[in-house]
């Protein structure tokens, strides 16, 4: 049967829908459920550990608790411990009791939030756990200790002493993340941490007489902001200099010191909006000459800077030596930024460029560069390790795209010596350790947290996550997460694939984090606790344990994720609605629509868009069709539709097949739908033009896989909250075959036992 729209059909009002578009090239794409367990109310998770006990899954996770409260006197949110819960199948679980650790400090101080709890183990008969008991903001190092149990409920210290500190060949401040694999054949046990090395060729040198070159477009409109600063080591009090723009949008220098304008009043800024612009400061003997563009812009005097070391330096954050007084964020892109360790002449002023494409500057002698041509942060003459991008920052065409709000650039140096690397340890009684080189030692990466092995077959793996280090791979932009090396052997040497991230979003988003191995049923699986969806407020809704996803090598080593169907055993096989009902649904926007069995056949009128609202009314539930995209330029689902608002999975087209996930504005009144883009994955396979969409919806989460492969995991946080479900189709024809829908059970928020 043909069911023809009218334009009587379309609804009065505009749909808004948060849209995940898929090209459909012909490969099939599913999508599923992205959480399976939460911690109980008001607490919030992050980093887990799985363990196999006999036929049960015991999970640890560390956690802020705010229930029950230890001590009345202390702010919730600095209470941490280890939540717990167990399973039989990684998906239908049961809260334990947490273990809290007031029972086993030792020396250290309760004043602040503590980082604890890794590395949980069964040795001959006991269980083990590792934790670090030192508050975050101690410096010197994280020693771990160790507590042992019998039953997983009481826990007793096994020694005052920590059993692993940081010791040569390792340096630094980072000494956490344990995790332990047995040998059996050896009867040793390996630990690999976060870690860095004790040492690093190419160090910075101390800065005295030195230039700072920042390329940078903004708005006409910002004001009083910091740009950029250098903190440098002091005796007493702060040290630091650096870039800013005054309430009169005059070029000024940051510093700690006092420093006399003794050339003419600067003028204002004039670029017009995103104006490319080049702002010099050469310290050179207390003197500081400003260049705009390669002219003289102002000068001015203080005191010189005796040879110091670099504390730090960061991009888009102000600092000034009273908070109260700080100016703003900056808000605009860097386009780049160099720093020379002698102060440049006029000459070589005039001359500067930024990097662009072939185009390498001639000044090879600059200590630091920031391109951010090969789309990450690296300083590009080598001197620093990778910094961390920080509350939103994020790195676009070439240039570093700052908010205005928290989002900055943050380039640690004094505090880290050596390199991040992964550190390799080895025992046979969990008690005394030996030292071994690291595993891993990279400049690429500013931390490599939670690492974790496996072998599969003849590979050897080792899986680290970072949210800070940002990269464009695996066709995603400015995507972080969890990353993965690849070996022959256990010991290595590993190799980072041409396409590291084997888990994580793109577009600056933080959807998940902290991907670990299990083996499960002869298959191994990729766990993970998911995340808000950006670094400011990752924890600002309910921080959830992740649906397992089946880890799948190639024939080269590689790994790739795909469909575990282990989510099933959440099916609810009471509820449903015949599928043979499917043409009884609410229609919107003009075109036709042809119902036959469990297929459907959309056409739309020309530049415009058709949604079907299938009869279905589940806030979760899986959603599964093949689709064929034909000439449409976005095919795909909706849900959570709410007579204004919905989500959306769509096949869409934007230049090159990939998929992507949106907001959308469904304007009836014109019948079209409007995209703005929040993440997108560029399809690298060649496909055809069918594709089978698997949607499976739990709560504020979705997952989407391509062909059985995992695409995307992402919170879809302050969306609409109907329990519509339905097809969309703009500007052509798709069919959709062999629908089905299914009922899930819903998430549900565990109490202490």
């Amino acid at each position: 049967m043909t069911h023809g729209f009218s334009a009587r059909s379309i609804n009065a009002i505009c749909t808004y829908r948060i849209f995940i578009p898929l090209l459909l090239m012909g490969m099939p794409c599913q999508t599923v459920t992205s959480q399976v367990y939460r911690p109980i109310k008001d607490n919030i998770m992050w980093d887990s550990y799985l363990m196999r006990d006999g036929d049960q899954y015991q999970l640890f996770f560390l956690q802020n608790e705010n229930y029950p409260m230890v001590d009345p006197s202390r702010p919730s949110h600095l209470l941490a411990s280890v939540g717990r819960a167990q399973s039989k199948d990684l998906v239908n679980w049961q809260t334990r009791l947490p273990i809290n650790f007031n029972s086993y400090q030792n020396s250290y101080s309760l004043n602040d939030r503590m980082f604890i709890g890794q590395a949980p183990v069964k040795f001959n008969g006991e269980y083990y756990l590792f934790y670090d008991p030192r508050p975050r903001t101690q410096a010197g190092g994280s020693p771990i200790y160790l507590l042992k149990s019998n039953d997983l409920d009481s826990w007793k210290l096994e020694k005052e002493e920590p059993v692993l500190e940081i010791k040569p060949p390792y340096g630094g401040q980072s000494w956490r993340d344990l995790f332990l694999s047995y040998d059996e054949v050896d009867g040793l046990w390996h630990g690999y941490l976060c870690a860095q090395t004790a040492t690093r060729s190419n160090r910075e040198k101390p800065l005295n007489n030195f230039t700072s070159v920042v390329w940078l477009r903004m708005p006409k409109a910002q004001v009083n902001a910091g740009v950029f600063c250098i903190d440098l080591l002091a005796e007493t009090g702060q040290a630091f200099e650096g870039l800013q723009l005054d309430k009169e949008r005059r070029w000024q220098p940051a510093s700690a010191q006092s420093r006399e304008l003794i050339s003419e009043e600067p003028l204002p800024e004039t670029a017009e909006d995103n104006e490319l612009i080049c702002i010099a400061m050469v310290y050179d003997n207390g003197e500081v000459r400003m260049y705009r563009n390669g002219n003289a812009y102002a000068v001015y005097r203080g005191e010189g800077v005796n040879p110091r070391k670099i504390v730090s330096a960061t991009i888009g954050r102000p600092r000034a030596l009273d908070p109260k007084t700080a100016p703003n964020h900056f808000i605009g892109s860097v386009d780049e930024i160099r720093i020379y360790n002698t102060p440049l002449d006029l000459k070589r002023v005039k001359a500067l460029k930024p990097t662009r494409g072939d185009f390498v500057p001639t000044q090879d002698d600059a200590m630091v560069a920031w391109t951010f041509e090969d789309a990450t942060a690296k300083d590009q003459a080598g001197t620093f390790i990778m910094p961390e991008m920080n509350l939103g920052a994020y790195i676009n065409n070439g240039e570093l795209k700052l908010d205005g709000l928290l989002a900055h650039l943050y380039q640690p140096v004094i505090s880290t010596p050596g390199m991040p690397c992964i550190a390799h340890v080895t025992s046979r009684d969990l008690v005394e350790w030996e030292y071994h080189e690291p595993i891993f030692a990279t400049r690429e990466f500013c931390n490599t947290e939670c690492p974790d092995y496996f072998q599969i077959g003849e590979w050897h793996y080792m899986l680290f996550s970072t949210v800070r280090t940002r990269m464009d791979t695996g066709g995603r932009r400015d995507a972080s997460g969890t990353y993965y090396l690849k070996s022959r052997s256990r010991n290595g040497p590993y190799e980072l694939p041409e396409q590291p991230l084997l888990f994580g979003s793109g577009r600056g988003r933080m959807d998940n984090y902290i991907g670990r191995g299990i083996k499960h049923n002869g298959e191994w699986l990729l766990y993970f606790h998911t995340v808000h969806g950006n670094i400011a407020s990752c924890i600002a809704r309910p921080v959830t344990w992740g649906m397992c996803k089946k880890i799948v090598p190639l024939e080269n080593g590689d790994l790739t994720l795909e469909y575990w169907d282990g989510i099933e055993s959440l099916l609810d096989t009471d509820g449903g609605t015949p599928n043979a009902e499917l043409g009884n649904g609410q229609r919107i926007g003009e075109g036709e629509i042809e119902v036959v069995n469990d297929s459907v056949k959309i056409i739309t009128a020309e530049q415009s868009a058709v949604m079907l609202l299938l009869p279905h009314a589940y806030e979760d539930f899986m959603l599964r069709a093949e689709v064929t995209k034909n000439e449409a330029s976005r095919v795909g689902f909706v849900w959570h539709h709410n007579g204004v608002a919905s989500n959306s999975l769509v096949i869409g087209s934007n230049g090159m097949p990939r998929l992507s996930i949106g907001l959308s504005r469904f304007a009836a009144e014109s019948v079209k739908s409007e995209f703005a883009l929040v993440d997108d994955w560029v399809i690298a396979d060649s496909v055809g033009d069918k594709c089978e969409l698997r949607l499976v919806v739990r709560s504020h989460r979705a997952n989407v896989f391509l062909n059985n492969r995992w695409v995307f995991s992402t919170s879809l946080i302050g969306g609409p909250e109907g329990n519509k479900i339905g097809l969309q189709v703009d500007n052509g024809e798709a069919v959709f075959e062999h629908i089905k829908i299914d009922k899930l059970r819903p998430l549900e928020t565990p109490v202490l036992p």
